[in-house]
């Protein structure tokens, strides 16, 4: 390694200007000191500061042409250091909430109040990835249209008469470097009240949707070892809590949680941990709601790609 050093340094002692750029650049200083004796000088400087403005402007002007030019040799004439070059990361894609519409419905004893958010997917260079943005804006209209046609339906077959509302709202509750989630929430309240989550994610690095598996080595079980987790703090928590009740020993065997399904919902947390996300029922009482489990990163380090959960 310091031998590479010490021959990147070499290598840079050594780089020999041509002539030809050389002059680019003194006629490109001399050029940029022409136009400023032409510019116009702000009412209220005096010569002397006049002066020292045109020199401070000009040695920029010199600062900036060197810096480009050294620049330009470090990377063609050092192929360590162009290789050093080529490893700095390319910012990712950068996905925003553009837009979005309200479906809002009022039948007698009936109400809806449903937001449906648009997203834009952009390159680096701020232009639009138009199939990653039509692929989850899709997937958001399908699950929102169902949700829609869900309440339309009970509002015909009730006359409105249902005691019926629906709510959805959303929520960005990932977006770093990686990776782009979009949560949604439903409460549907009748007799009682019940909540629902959905998620939606994009990898940034690459535009495209993701699930959970993808956030794993390809073929590797991620499934037994989160599943596995996931027990162990039902359990703990029984313990510590009795009003916390989970369905691991219920005496019907298919109300038991045995592991999650490949389409769980999650998300990356602001600590960068796997965050697991069920429904009301789904693995607990109704009166416990939505339910979530954070997963510590060494359950699955061996296992997990780069740069999607922190240590």
């Amino acid at each position: 390694m310091n031998h590479d050093l010490e021959q990147i340094k070499q290598d840079y002692q050594n780089i020999k200007v041509p002539e030809s750029l050389k002059q680019q650049v003194e006629t490109s200083i001399s050029q940029a000191k022409s136009d400023l004796e032409r510019e116009r000088i702000p009412k209220g400087l005096g010569k002397g500061r006049n002066a020292i403005f045109r020199s401070w402007l000009a040695k920029g002007c010199l600062t900036v042409a060197a810096a480009a030019l050294l620049l330009t040799f470090l990377i063609n004439v050092s192929a360590p250091i162009a290789y050093a070059m080529e490893q700095i990361p390319v910012i990712g894609a950068v996905v925003k909430v553009v837009n979005f519409r309200i479906y809002w419905s009022r039948d007698k004893q009936m109400e809806a109040n449903i937001k449906v958010p648009e997203v834009r997917v952009e390159d680096e260079n701020g232009k639009e990835m138009a199939e990653a943005s039509q692929s989850m804006n899709e997937k958001i209209q399908a699950y929102t249209d169902e949700i829609i046609a869900a309440y339309e339906d009970d509002v015909k077959a009730s006359g409105g008469e249902g005691m019926q509302a629906v709510d959805l709202d959303y929520e960005v509750v990932t977006d770093n470097d990686k990776l782009f989630s979009l949560q949604f929430h439903q409460t549907m309240t009748m007799a009682g009240a019940s909540q629902s989550e959905k998620i939606y994610h994009i990898d940034k690095k690459t535009g495209n949707m993701i699930a959970i598996k993808d956030l794993f080595e390809d073929g590797a079980d991620y499934i037994t070892p989160i599943s596995e987790n996931i027990k162990e703090q039902m359990k703990r928590q029984m313990e510590q809590d009795e009003s916390k009740i989970y369905n691991l020993n219920s005496d019907i065997e298919e109300w038991n949680f045995k592991e999650i399904s490949e389409d769980v919902d999650f998300y990356i947390n602001d600590s960068g941990k796997l965050v697991l996300v069920f429904d009301e029922y789904e693995v607990a009482p109704g009166y416990m709601g939505v339910v979530s489990f954070e997963i510590p990163t060494e359950v699955v380090a061996d296992i997990v790609k780069e740069g999607y959960l922190a240590e």
